[in-house]
């Protein structure tokens, strides 16, 4: 609406123009009737800006309840898309305050990123943490003398700290000869040598020593050749072929070498037997009677006569 004067020294032909003019500013009243809403109820012009002015009072200096429970924004354009503020109906008052701060909204389903939030007691589902963090629980202390159940270590603190460890300690090794050896954790190499008949082989984490097969075990069934028992108990076993201290057992029968180490030795022989037999040996000491002392049989009777 334009604003019109009459100032003092105008003629009447003015005050006709302007005043003939406020027709065009104020409308037809029939509009003003044909409409809805706030000014729907007004019969004339001040009624409807009564009516109206009421109305934007409240909202601009007082709280106004919006029935319809939404505000729409047009926006910059004036076009079909909007922006609709809304609630949900509330089941008892409440109220949302904004912050005295220029900002954006943030939304819970949306992909946003926060700068400088601080969230009290949070609970992250499989959070992904880019570039680093930082804060009062992350400690980079290279020797954790903190020891803290509620602080986090950062990478580097926990490198600092297991190589500082590693490199003090050493592995030490007693053989059973030799001197004590040292070896360094921290870069020397331990290595597991086999020995004559004695192999090692690695998989994983574990060592494994083995014996080759020309080792005598305890309970191994093995053939032994060029060995020499010193004072042996033997409970039992079976002969074939073989030669103790002198003694010559095989099918050949019992050679006795005797004291001197030379080409003559003693055969202890028997004919093929045809049914089990058995030599006792008296517990005495005596001398064995033969047919090369005795050639007869009546010579070993009388010998054995005479010897009762």
């Amino acid at each position: 609406m334009a604003d019109r004067n009459i100032a003092a020294g105008d003629t009447l032909r003015k005050l006709f123009i302007e005043f003939n003019a406020t027709a065009e500013d104020v409308g037809d009243i029939a509009v003003l009737q044909g409409t809805s809403g706030i000014v729907a109820a007004a019969t004339d012009l001040v009624e409807g800006i009564t009516l109206l002015n009421t109305d934007l009072t409240t909202i601009s200096t007082d709280n106004h309840i919006f029935s319809g429970g939404s505000i729409i924004f047009e926006g910059a354009t004036d076009d079909s898309f909007e922006t609709t503020l809304t609630v949900t109906d509330p089941t008892a008052d409440r109220t949302l305050t904004l912050p005295n701060a220029t900002g954006t909204v943030s939304l819970i389903d949306a992909t946003e990123t926060l700068t400088n939030k601080t969230l009290t007691t949070p609970t992250l589902t499989s959070p992904v943490l880019n570039t680093g963090v930082s804060g009062t629980a992350v400690l980079d202390e290279d020797n954790m003398s903190s020891n803290s159940a509620t602080q986090a270590a950062t990478q580097q603190s926990i490198k600092a700290y297991i190589d500082n460890q590693t490199t003090a300690q050493d592995l030490d090794i007693a053989p059973d000869s030799g001197t004590t050896q040292s070896i360094d954790l921290d870069g020397a190499t331990l290595t597991f040598s086999g020995g004559t008949q004695i192999g090692t082989s690695a998989s994983g984490n574990t060592v494994t020593m083995a014996i080759a097969s020309g080792v005598t075990t305890l309970s191994g069934t093995q053939t032994l050749t060029n060995k020499t028992f010193t004072s042996p108990t033997i409970d039992s076993f079976a002969l074939g072929s073989s030669t103790i201290s002198g003694l010559g057992i095989g099918a050949n029968g019992i050679i006795i070498e005797g004291a001197t180490a030379d080409d003559y030795e003693t055969t202890l022989n028997v004919q093929n037997p045809t049914q089990d037999n058995v030599i006792t040996i008296p517990d005495a000491t005596m001398t064995a009677i033969t047919t090369a002392t005795h050639a007869s049989k009546s010579n070993h009777i009388s010998r054995c006569i005479a010897l009762g």
